[in-house]
């Protein structure tokens, strides 16, 4: 259990000032474009990297959804859908449902198929902003992907195509969310704003998911030794490292945990041995009488 005192409080101008340098960078770098730099007139995801204490050993593919305030994905954001089969029975609901988001489906017979080659991987990757799948195949879909999926965390988000009604409001929660992909190692990046952003809507971005983001580690913030910010092509600007006195307080109530287990299993067996003896001395006590008898 964390206890209040445990939870370190965010410093929000360090976290203002970190966003509004981030931006102008950001900024600077798409003015002063060239051949070499050919990321600097595209907008550019933000991430939040969190270093943890521990290694985190959960290697799950299924994301974590984390609601954030100012989306990450707009109107403009370009969505591939994987189906089961047949895909023709999936085109036509999207179709019948006007979802402009998503601009292509692939039913996984094709996926395998069609998309086996390598570049073909590659290029269908870097095609589309967001991918989703029924969430019946999300398993199946590692090999026919590809590492490449992965390595850009642009694996697919799980959505139930069993109950079609829902699947224009599934798709507005995951366009107003971030994913957290838990891997093994003791480092952690998730998409928390973007370059086109202002410094106040990145900064609420911030505030607002790193508590949620947080919540979903083991140990949470017990579990957190940094958090920085940074673009694909900038350097990390650190909002948040834990202190001596933090991790001091960690380690005492830690301590102070793996006592009380002791002093517990002590007692038990002391307890154990106590009744055992008294189990004897009973035993021996029915004996001398049988005896005299």
């Amino acid at each position: 259990m964390v206890h209040k005192h445990e939870i370190p409080e965010l410093d929000k101008e360090l976290i203002q000032k970190a966003a509004a340098s981030l931006l102008h960078y950001a900024s600077k770098q798409k003015n002063e474009k060239d051949e070499q730099n050919i990321l600097a007139d595209q907008v550019q995801f933000v991430w939040l990297i969190v270093s943890t204490h521990r290694f985190l050993d959960n290697n799950n593919d299924k994301p974590v959804i984390i609601p954030i305030k100012h989306p990450l994905y707009n109107s403009s954001t370009e969505i591939c859908l994987f189906t089961k089969d047949p895909q023709k029975e999936f085109k036509e609901l999207v179709a019948t449902k006007g979802i402009k988001h998503i601009k292509k489906v692939i039913g996984l017979s094709k996926l395998r198929k069609k998309y086996k080659p390598y570049e073909a991987k590659r290029k269908l990757c870097d095609s589309y902003d967001l991918f989703l799948a029924d969430n019946r195949i999300t398993n199946l879909l590692p090999i026919p992907l590809g590492k490449n999926f992965f390595q850009k965390k642009k694996q697919p988000i799980p959505v139930e195509l069993r109950k079609p009604q829902n699947l224009e409001k599934e798709i507005d929660k995951i366009c107003g969310s971030t994913f957290m992909y838990f891997n093994p190692g003791t480092c952690l990046a998730i998409k928390i704003g973007t370059t086109d952003m202002t410094a106040s809507q990145l900064s609420e971005n911030i505030e607002i998911g790193i508590p949620r983001i947080v919540d979903k580690i083991p140990r949470k913030w017990r579990n957190i030794q940094s958090l920085l910010i940074k673009t694909s092509t900038s350097t990390s600007l650190p909002i948040f490292n834990a202190t001596p006195y933090n991790v001091d307080i960690i380690s005492k109530n830690e301590s102070v945990n793996e006592e009380s287990g002791i002093s517990k299993k002590k007692t038990t067996v002391s307890n154990k041995k106590k009744d055992t003896d008294n189990s004897k001395s009973t035993q021996r006590r029915r004996t001398r009488s049988q005896r005299q008898e």
